[in-house]
């Protein structure tokens, strides 16, 4: 095989791009792209490439790849291997928000299962935030009015958790974050 007939298209070169990103289970913003654009893609295609994912007009190798607008930017990811809830949750993280973040994940937990979420599932994977991130936002959610519906219930042990007056109340949000940080340990 010659050089040239080896050469991978553009869309391939893409393609291998964001799929590896999303097997390191990262979205890729398009800021992040357009500043590291893959070897062997010029900016114009990468681009024209770009602006044509999740249509029909998507080169073959690019069919699995989808995208959505964040707060901040436009995130790329193959969504055959990554969901569009962790996507999004990467993003919103990759993004710094803290506040839209936390809200998000406390307003769906609270909707979906429903429980407050802790405190420690937040200082762990995927977010990793601190003690002080945490208080802070919650702090500073009061006087926001996009925030509003959140609030913070505390277990005996001293346990926190978010809570969203959108799907509980403050009373039920109580009474979960009791039986979730110290009963389910006192009775298995």
């Amino acid at each position: 095989m010659s050089e040239i007939e080896n050469k991978k298209s553009g869309a391939q070169v893409l393609y291998e791009c964001l799929r590896a990103r999303t097997e390191q289970s990262k979205t890729t913003s398009k800021k992040f792209l357009t500043m590291q654009t893959p070897e062997g893609l010029e900016k114009e295609e990468l681009s024209a490439l770009l602006s044509v994912i999740g249509t029909e007009e998507a080169p073959e190798e690019l069919k699995d790849i989808t995208c959505f607008k964040g707060r901040k930017d436009t995130y790329y990811y193959d969504q055959t291997i990554m969901t569009w809830q962790y996507a999004e949750l990467d993003a919103m993280i990759s993004e710094k928000d803290l506040l839209h973040t936390i809200a998000t994940v406390t307003r769906s937990d609270c909707q979906l299962y429903p429980r407050p979420t802790q405190f420690s599932k937040l200082k762990d994977m995927p977010f990793w935030m601190t003690e002080d991130e945490l208080l802070g936002a919650a702090a500073r959610m009061k006087f926001e009015p996009e925030y509003q519906d959140i609030g913070v219930v505390t277990a005996s042990n001293g346990a926190k958790g978010f809570y969203s007056t959108k799907y509980m109340s403050e009373v039920y949000a109580q009474a979960l974050i009791e039986v979730i940080e110290v009963e389910e340990d006192l009775y298995p």
